[in-house]
């Protein structure tokens, strides 16, 4: 039996009730949603009685509903016109951080009743349902996959200066009050946009969460070179880069994974080009472990975990200067890759660069491979990650109990 220590008495996990929200339901199946729930699975695990709350979802993206080892409840705030299916959609999404502006109430009374919150992103909800939460005595951890302020904070003077109109809107009433609460950060960036604000650094957690286990994926010693894409083909994920490749590049180029831009790459591809539109877990690994480079032209990621699935393939990173979660993995460790201004050609100048180093010695590139896994397994490994939340949430709950 699982067990949480803390102050003088002994709390076993089966006691708590852990709920998740502020994901869009798991069908949409991006980044956030995969990190909802591979939480949700990870403190199942440990004895929790999870229920993971869905928020909605874009119209034109409803899939069927699977069954999970926890509570599942898809569109749980059908009452709030932001988490309509229509609103997402014309807004691009960006009104998920809008739910709750009205609706705080309804959202409340809808999830209390659970020990521990794990809030997944900071938006109104949380400044309105968690604050409340907090004030009752319940545990709440915000985290941080996908985040305002790592969007807006790049794209320009105005868009800065409405960053920090939301920052005031969500945090005011924390920092005014001293109130405390554990901050899950995923990279050094949101670590350092807390500080910022004059936030407890006590109550910070750089946590690069994520579910990839190093010991599933192969790394290949491939005669080929071969440069890998892996991610949603939409345009925040950066497929103006794919596109602009395919056009200019002769290098063998993988394209993995499914959107709305699919039908326009397959038109525009060149005989270099694979795109496999969705494939197994196996042979994701197969392809991964085949290649050599892997590129993540996102425009702004929280993390990454293709990155991260490309370290575990032993693949030099190639990423985009303006995504911070991508730009923060490869500054782990010069041998993991390089963070590039978010145009083709230069892109296609480092996938140059590191081909040319791969035929002068293949030997020593497939060594090079080997240690970029070694070394980002350290870091990485979903296993290492898992403790480290964990144990967050262990101390939290030491916290609050105090």
């Amino acid at each position: 039996m699982k067990q949480l220590k803390y102050n003088s008495s002994i709390m076993t996990s089966e006691q708590l009730k852990l709920a998740i929200i502020g994901s869009m339901n798991l069908e949409f199946a991006g980044g956030g949603e995969e990190n909802a729930k591979d939480i949700a699975e990870l403190f199942t695990r440990q004895g929790y009685d999870v229920t993971l709350f869905g928020a909605g979802i874009p119209r034109g993206y409803d899939g069927k509903i699977k069954e999970y080892n926890f509570n599942y409840i898809p569109s749980a705030f059908p009452f709030d016109i932001m988490a309509s299916g229509t609103v997402l959609k014309v807004s691009n999404i960006l009104s998920m951080g809008l739910i709750g502006i009205y609706t705080s109430k309804q959202i409340y009374e809808k999830i209390k009743g659970f020990d521990v919150y794990y809030f997944i992103s900071p938006t109104i909800m949380f400044r309105t349902v968690g604050y409340r939460l907090i004030k009752e005595g319940k545990t709440v951890i915000l985290g941080n996959h996908g985040t305002f302020f790592e969007v807006l904070d790049t794209l320009g003077t105005f868009s800065r200066a409405y960053s920090r109109i939301l920052t005031k809107l969500i945090f005011h009433k924390f920092l005014k009050h001293n109130v405390n609460f554990f901050v899950h950060t995923q990279n050094k960036f949101q670590a350092q946009y807390y500080r910022k604000i004059k936030f407890n650094p006590e109550y910070i957690r750089e946590i690069p969460y994520n579910n990839v286990k190093f010991s599933n994926y192969g790394c290949f010693n491939n005669d080929e070179f071969s440069v890998v894409y892996l991610g949603r083909l939409m345009e925040s994920k950066g497929v103006d880069i794919l596109l602009a490749l395919e056009k200019i590049s002769d290098v063998n180029l993988h394209i993995i994974g499914k959107g709305p831009y699919m039908d326009k790459l397959i038109k525009m591809k060149n005989n270099n080009t694979v795109i496999h539109g969705y494939v197994t877990s196996e042979e994701k690994v197969r392809l991964l472990a085949g290649s050599d480079v892997m590129i993540v032209p996102s425009i702004n990621e929280s993390l990454s975990i293709s990155a991260i699935e490309g370290l575990a393939s032993g693949l030099y990173l190639i990423v985009s200067l303006t995504s911070m979660g991508p730009r923060y993995i490869v500054r782990q460790d010069n041998i993991f890759g390089v963070a590039v201004p978010r145009n083709p050609r230069t892109f296609l100048k480092e996938i140059n660069r590191i081909k040319e180093i791969k035929e002068r010695n293949k030997t020593d590139y497939y060594r090079e491979k080997i240690l970029r896994k070694d070394i980002a397994s350290k870091m990485f490994d979903a296993d290492m990650v898992d403790s480290q939340l964990i144990q967050l949430f262990a101390d939290a709950i030491s916290k609050t109990n105090k």
